[in-house]
């Protein structure tokens, strides 16, 4: 992935910080040319997702207060994402974040429950679909917008049309 740079670049330039930017345009977020968790591994090896993920999760638990996921809860959790998602883009998941810290998705009571995080992530996904719906219905609808506008002609007026045609190219 040339536009990110090599693993560490990668993993700099798209950190926890990255959520608010993207929290303040969704339809970017979601609708952009970004790569998916799959991306990252193919381009970065096979851990790369979970490595990415992981300090996502940890930003979430000091963001909450809760008390921290152990080591491995936070790399079966970060794993359960990427296995269950591989199709999501980075920029969506840090969508998912910045959402969940605003406090749409539910909150933690004591400790980072990872079934708390899994519920909202899924929750999250059946928005974004809502969301790509309606991008696509305001799409179709401008392009209907953009052909009624073009004057259509009716068959009769095509007919004088090919007519007036036929006699131009006969005069000549």
């Amino acid at each position: 992935m040339p536009r990110f740079g090599d693993r560490t670049a990668f993993l700099t330039k798209c950190n926890p910080a990255s959520q608010i930017g993207f929290g303040r345009n969704p339809r970017a977020s979601i609708l952009g040319d970004y790569p998916t968790l799959t991306d990252l591994t193919i381009a970065y090896g096979k851990t790369m997702a979970v490595q990415w993920l992981i300090p996502q999760l940890t930003d979430l638990s000091v963001f909450s207060g809760a008390k921290d996921l152990t080591v491995g809860q936070l790399e079966q959790l970060a794993s359960v994402i990427a296995t269950a998602y591989p199709w999501m883009k980075i920029t969506e998941l840090l969508l998912f974040f910045f959402r969940f810290k605003t406090g749409r998705y539910g909150r933690f009571y004591g400790t980072v429950d990872p079934l708390v995080v899994t519920t909202a992530l899924r929750e999250f996904v059946e928005e974004r679909n809502m969301l790509i719906d309606q991008y696509e219905r305001e799409k179709e609808n401008q392009r209907r917008e953009r052909e009624s506008a073009i004057p259509k002609m009716t068959y009769q007026e095509w007919q004088e049309y090919k007519q007036k045609q036929l006699a131009t190219q006969r005069a000549e």
